[in-house]
Parts: C-alpha cells; sequence; structure tokens
C-alpha cells in the first residue's frame, strides 16, 4: 500500500519536500512536486499508520483469504506494493506468481521483508513508475491496489490502476476492490468547534477571526465517535461506476 505513480496525486502536507538545486525555477517546481509525493511513501510511518489501520487491512486480507479459489494459481500484480503486505496476502491465498510495483524506496525493505517470509519465490517487487515498468508477462489475472486516499480520492491512485488495468489486465481478469461507495453524513462536536474554530476569537487578548473562517473551510481527517453522529448517512453517486473491464463493450472506462 503506498506510491505507483505521478500521475494525479497529491502530497501531504505535513510533508516537507525535498531540496532541488541548480535547477530552473519552472523545473524545480515540476521535480519538487513529483519527487515530494513518492518521497513521503518511503518513510515507515505512513505505512504503519495504514497498516493499522485494521479495518481496511483486515478487509483485504479477509477479500482474498476466503477467496482462495479465485487466487490459486493466478498471476497477480499489485499496483503501489508498499511493504508488500497485499502481495503476501496474495501469495498466501495461493497465486502463482505476484508482480508488486512501487515507485518509493522502501521497495528496498519490501523485498526484505517478502524475503524473511519465505516468499521471494512467489512475489517479485519491481521499483518504478506504472507506466514505466515492463513485467515479464504480458497479462495478469488479477490486479489488487490500497489506492484509496482519505475521503477515497485525496491521493488516490485511481488513474494509476485504471493505467494498469488497461495494459495488463486479460479479458475476464479481476480488480480488488472493483467499486467503491461514499457517504456523508453530520456530527455535531462542541469541544472540537471551541478548540479548532472559536479559538482563533480570542489569541492572547487578540481578535484572529478572519484565520476562524478559513478553518471552518478546511477539511480534517479525524476519528469521530459515534455519539456524536446526529444524521443518517446518504450515499453520495461516485461518478466512476466500475473499475472492471466493462462487460457492456464500453471498453476501458466506467459502466455506463
Amino acid at each position: 500500500m503506498s506510491a505507483a505513480s505521478s500521475t494525479n496525486t497529491v502530497a501531504s502536507p505535513s510533508q516537507q519536500a525535498p531540496r532541488v538545486d541548480n535547477l530552473p525555477s519552472a523545473e524545480s517546481a515540476e521535480m519538487t512536486s513529483r519527487d515530494y509525493y513518492f518521497d513521503s511513501y518511503a518513510h515507515f510511518g505512513i505505512h504503519e499508520e495504514m497498516l493499522k489501520d485494521e479495518v481496511r487491512t483486515l478487509t483485504y486480507r479477509n477479500s482474498m483469504y476466503h477467496n482462495k479459489h479465485v487466487f490459486k494459481d493466478k498471476i497477480v500484480l499489485d499496483v503501489g506494493s508498499g511493504t508488500g503486505i497485499l502481495s503476501m496476502f496474495a501469495a498466501k491465498a495461493g497465486a502463482k506468481h505476484v508482480y508488486g510495483i512501487e515507485c518509493s524506496s522502501i521497495s528496498e525493505y519490501s523485498e526484505k521483508i517478502i524475503k524473511s517470509n519465505h516468499l521471494d519465490s512467489v512475489i517479485t517487487i519491481f521499483k518504478g513508475k506504472v507506466e514505466e515498468v515492463e513485467l515479464p508477462v504480458e497479462k495478469v489475472d488479477i490486479i489488487i491496489s490500497e489506492w484509496m486516499g482519505y475521503c477515497l480520492f485525496y491521493e488516490s491512485m485511481l488513474n494509476t490502476v485504471i493505467f494498469a488495468r488497461d495494459k495488463w489486465l486479460k479479458p475476464g481478469g479481476l480488480m480488488f476492490p472493483d467499486r467503491a461507495s461514499l457517504y456523508v453524513l453530520a456530527i455535531e462536536d462542541r469541544q472540537f468547534k471551541d478548540f479548532k474554530i472559536h479559538w482563533w476569537e480570542n489569541v492572547y487578548g487578540f481578535d484572529m477571526t478572519c484565520i476562524r473562517n478559513v478553518a471552518m473551510k478546511e477539511p480534517l481527517v479525524d476519528v469521530v465517535d459515534p455519539k456524536q453522529v446526529v444524521t443518517n448517512s446518504c450515499l453520495v453517486k461516485v461518478t466512476w461506476g466500475c473499475l472492471c473491464p466493462c462487460p457492456c463493450g464500453a471498453g476501458s472506462g466506467p459502466c455506463p
């Protein structure tokens, strides 16, 4: 679970971009943005956060372990393989061979992890961008990827996964996952509002309300107590409906 391509990605604002010297300003900005995204996935902290997300990680594991008949003797591609956790799940589910693509330097550690777990004969990791890597096989049976970002799309690798699907997935092949649903609901958190919003009204005796107005517009990723939920959930229609090759003959795009 990690980075695979620089296409349509947004780097985390908490990470500091690497310094690039001796480059024209425009080129320097481009290199900084590109390297900045991949470099953020080279640090173990972000992988620790994802691996400790048990709801997400166990859902991936169960989807493979409970469908071993689907993975048995199949060729699997892991897009954005990160530490190699999904690749190892696929190998344990019975895959004949798993190819992982990872652009950040965490790939070096994933190879060591895979070898330590005696799965190096089944899993091969390629370091590079999906758009540039060449696999030793023309097609794969299954593509797995943890492409989703915060609020589903933030920092997502959806376009990269679709590129991999169109290039390598054989007709009738499977995607894990192949669809997603996004819901919205309202919460009430008075303590949060006092600490993050109203606080700006009196900062050591000074009025900074103008920043409060900005803070109210910025999204926040956080854990919410179920008791704070005050409305029913509402399904937000996702414009793409299906990641699998469309059976209706519409080509590689989403199902109509």
